[in-house]
């Protein structure tokens, strides 16, 4: 009975004494740029955009994530947009801004045009723009083009809002796959 008493005080012994020396896990910085809306193409930008940035924080949540305030993010990335999605352009933002994460979405169209030729009018909803994100910690470079194409009833589009619905599922996808590692290593 000695011998298990002594075993457990020791273990407790041992964990107690590692206890104050573990730290606690540092947040990931992350700098998000605006997204880019192709106003002559996108009917609704102000509600992509809300969208988008709903999406972002709720995505990026402290205590695992530590979003940059606007400031620094705007002094790292240019007033008219980025130029290119590639993994050097990310990686400079990265650098620049030191933070470990870099997410940026460009949208170029959406619209959706009705289609008569069928029993039910119907209506062909397209969406399309580029996602991209780097990760400084894994290394991992994530690209996406956006080519959404869906057809719905069209009478069920005044009950739902198919734009929304699409976006929002294509982008919390891409951002599910860049922070599950999934895309090109360096």
């Amino acid at each position: 009975m000695k011998r298990v008493f002594a075993f457990v005080f020791a273990a407790l012994a041992v964990l107690f004494l590692q206890a104050p020396f573990s730290g606690a896990v540092e947040a990931a910085r992350v700098v998000i740029a605006p997204i880019e809306i192709n106003d002559d193409k996108v009917a609704r930008s102000s509600d992509f955009n809300n969208y988008y940035w709903d999406i972002m924080i709720d995505k990026f949540r402290f205590p695992e994530y530590d979003l940059i305030d606007e400031a620094k993010s705007e002094a790292v990335i240019p007033l008219d947009g980025l130029k290119t999605f590639d993994q050097k352009t990310l990686e400079t933002i990265c650098d620049q801004s030191d933070t470990e994460i870099v997410v940026a979405m460009r949208l170029d169209d959406v619209h959706g045009k009705v289609v008569r030729s069928r029993r039910e009018p119907k209506t062909r909803c397209y969406m399309k723009g580029l996602f991209a994100g780097y990760n400084r910690l894994t290394g991992k470079y994530y690209f996406k083009k956006i080519n959404y194409y869906h057809e719905i009833e069209t009478p069920l589009t005044l009950k739902n809002d198919w734009q929304q619905e699409a976006f929002t599922s294509t982008l919390k996808r891409c951002l599910n796959q860049m922070l599950e590692g999934k895309g090109k290593e360096k």
